[in-house]
């Protein structure tokens, strides 16, 4: 590799540390903490993924959004975050590591940080 090529890489790097590193202060300075409502309702909905399994989770009608008409979730989402944390969590499960899904939750956007540096 060539010097130029070396400092792209390591600005590259750094690049995708501090962007992980920014969204990590919020968890870093509150903790294990769900502080919004659009980030908490993506992990309701990700619990409801997860508890209930993928057709439930396109049929699931939920009352305590939108009150008080509530919301037809698998038809009024993107749900790409649900089953990204839902892929992890299973992922997890088969390695038998107890990870919970507002933990999953919590430092998706910081991972997703660092690949959008990339």
């Amino acid at each position: 590799m060539k010097g130029h090529d070396i400092l792209s890489l390591f600005i590259l790097l750094l690049v995708c540390v501090l962007a992980f590193a920014s969204r990590l202060f919020s968890v870093l300075r509150h903790g294990n903490v769900i502080q919004e409502y659009d980030p908490y309702f993506n992990y309701r909905a990700t619990e409801y993924l997860v508890q209930n399994g993928h057709h439930a989770f396109l049929n699931w009608f939920d009352t305590q959004s939108w009150y008080p008409l509530g919301r037809p979730v698998g038809v009024t989402v993107y749900p790409g975050l649900m089953y990204t944390a839902w892929g992890i969590h299973s992922l997890f499960q088969v390695f038998n590591l107890g990870v919970e899904v507002k933990t999953i939750c919590v430092f998706l956007a910081p991972w997703f940080a660092a690949n959008t540096a990339l």
